[in-house]
């Protein structure tokens, strides 16, 4: 009788995701190629998988997983190979994104043992708080809703009386007749007498400073 039957088993792949879930792959003393094509010592039928993907090697109690270009990349624990990667017990090792196995070294059970002892005593949770509810007549008495009137509220002042618009409109018209009233001045003064009065007469510094810088210099006697 073997006392401990988990040493006899070998080192081992175990397909967890891919073509053949649960498919086992016993590894042996001599490096194994991985790939979809048949030449392979553990040959994987995926679209993910390189002919040539990947190769075991043995060391000391272990095993080395290196790629060999390929092309959809091999992972361990979740992390791509960019060099050789020595293999722990109950890594999870991935080809490409759609095949993922689990390494099991030489002796190491790949399930979990229900053992007695490992049963915990969960402890109780404390009592939850009994809601406090408040005993009637405690309340404050609703007041009765009443609908809002029109003195609840601000008149706008949006409303122009008929006077106003009167008087605005009589300043716009004077204020219009008071600038054809100056358009027409001036146009009478520059033509009369050729503009002696309006260019020589007291307001000639304020014409040459304005008009100067235009080339206007009045020819006055």
């Amino acid at each position: 009788m073997v006392d401990n039957p988990s040493a006899e088993l070998p080192a081992r792949l175990v397909v967890e995701q891919g073509p053949e879930p649960n498919q086992t792959f016993t590894l042996g003393n001599a490096p194994q190629t991985i790939g979809r094509s048949a030449n392979n010592g553990i040959i994987i039928n995926d679209a993910e998988i390189s002919r040539r993907h990947a190769q075991l090697t043995p060391q000391a109690d272990s095993y080395v997983l290196e790629d060999l270009g390929s092309t959809n990349g091999s992972f361990v624990n979740g992390l791509r190979l960019d060099q050789p990667t020595r293999l722990n017990h109950g890594d999870s090792v991935e080809f490409g994104d759609t095949v993922r196995l689990r390494f099991w070294a030489a002796g190491m059970a790949s399930e979990i043992v229900y053992a007695p002892e490992d049963d915990v005593v969960t402890p109780a949770l404390p009592p939850e708080p009994m809601p406090a509810y408040t005993e009637p007549g405690t309340l404050p008495e609703p007041q009765p809703a009443h609908p809002p009137t029109f003195d609840d509220f601000d008149a706008p002042e949006t409303a122009v009386s008929p006077n106003r618009n009167r008087i605005l409109i009589g300043c716009g018209c004077l204020l219009i007749v008071a600038c054809l009233l100056c358009v027409g001045t001036l146009f009478f003064l520059d033509s009369y007498q050729q503009g002696e009065l309006l260019y020589c007469g007291g307001l000639r510094p304020f014409w040459e400073t304005i008009l100067g810088p235009l080339g206007f210099n009045p020819a006055c006697p």
